[in-house]
């Protein structure tokens, strides 16, 4: 009989975390080894557009009433998944980030296999109200996954005795090259190879580093006044009053109209061929998924050290690194790759080859998978 695995998401958002679920999702339901895969989101959302889920069964828990989103943190998510993982007949669960610790409740008070895919950085959440609670949901989780080195290192911060039950398992990336009629730019906003056209890509807030990158910003428009920056990214509402500080230093340097603030799109992958540079200035990353995801598409990229970037790009090699929250830096490092386009197309190329090598979906897959197999085993002889 084939394992019912659950897989649960904690968001319904075209997010790094939520995509790369369902990436991975998608393509064990291809494989005829992998059992039956049943996927777990909150409600309906833009997943549910973006991809094929028709081969993967699929369940909402977080609907309230009038249509209104439980937040995935709260008890009664916890009896919730207890009841439905029941019904659906769930043998293992796989839980998606740290925000899905009511998954390894519900799946651990039913006596089930848990592996919890930890997607964050554990000591940006030592502050939450619910960091106890995580705490004790990664006690209770056969096997925790991290998405980077770094990530890893911090598994001591989530309970004594956590790193003996924990590996690093990068990410899959579609190496596909996009399709599709859309166009990202539009009108005269690229006028040419005169006017670079410089992209960053994520949710609009401090932690990405958008401040630096508009002071960044600054100083590339005055040697280069063709210039133009895209910010593509969703706006939490939290962070309202952090995009109104952002107009409003962009009016005080002189840069309307030369700034786009591009907001979410369908397919942000795709749209990154449109862009000269990928600029990633973030404070701080588990891993980086838009990174590894423009030199699958050979787009060359700076990026900020900001923890799990690391361990995608090879400084000089295959991008270039900087110090985080030094927009001089940031700034001299976009220079170099502008006044020498082979150095980057050449860093680019390489970098193409290590997500081949390192960061392919089929390899993700394949890897978790393995841990599946393995779980299931140690479930059948316990």
């Amino acid at each position: 009989m084939k394992i019912r695995t659950g897989f649960i998401s904690h968001a319904s958002v075209l997010n790094g975390a939520p995509i790369t679920l369902v990436e991975l999702v998608i393509e064990l339901a291809r494989r005829s080894d992998s059992g039956h895969c049943v996927l777990g989101i909150p409600i309906s959302g833009p997943l549910l557009k973006k991809y094929d889920l028709s081969r993967v069964e699929l369940f909402r828990y977080g609907q309230g009433r009038f249509g209104r989103e439980i937040p995935v943190g709260r008890p009664r998510i916890r009896g919730r998944l207890r009841r439905i993982l029941t019904d659906q007949k769930i043998s293992l669960v796989v839980a998606n980030s740290l925000e899905s610790f009511r998954a390894v409740e519900a799946a651990a008070d039913l006596g089930l296999p848990v592996i919890w895919l930890i997607h964050e950085l554990a000591a940006g959440y030592r502050e939450r109200r619910e960091w106890e609670e995580m705490r004790s949901a990664a006690g209770r989780a056969d096997r925790l996954i991290f998405n980077s080195r770094i990530g890893a290192s911090q598994a001591g911060l989530l309970g004594e005795g956590m790193e003996a039950k924990s590996r690093v398992i990068y990410p899959g990336i579609s190496l596909d090259r996009p399709g599709g009629e859309d166009v990202f730019i539009t009108g005269n906003f690229r006028a040419g190879k005169s006017s670079p056209v410089l992209g960053a890509i994520g949710d609009i807030c401090p932690q990405k580093g958008y401040a630096e990158l508009v002071e960044a910003f600054a100083l590339i428009a005055r040697r280069r006044p063709r210039a133009r920056l895209v910010i593509a990214g969703r706006l939490p509402e939290q962070f309202q009053s952090f995009k109104r500080e952002l107009d409003g230093r962009i009016r005080e340097l002189s840069l309307s109209g030369r700034v786009r603030f591009a907001g979410e799109f369908f397919d942000l992958r795709g749209r990154l061929e449109e862009f000269d540079l990928l600029l990633h200035p973030s404070r701080s990353e588990s891993f980086g998924r838009v990174v590894a995801e423009a030199l699958a598409l050979g787009v060359p990229v700076v990026a900020a050290r900001s923890g799990g970037v690391e361990e995608i790009i090879s400084d000089g090699e295959t991008g270039f690194l900087v110090t985080p929250r030094d927009p001089a830096a940031l700034a001299g490092a976009v220079f170099r790759m502008l006044e020498d386009p082979d150095r980057a197309r050449r860093t680019a190329r390489q970098g193409r080859r290590a997500v081949e090598e390192r960061f392919s979906l089929p390899r993700y897959a394949g890897e978790v998978a393995s841990e599946i197999r393995a779980l299931q085993e140690m479930s059948k002889n316990a």
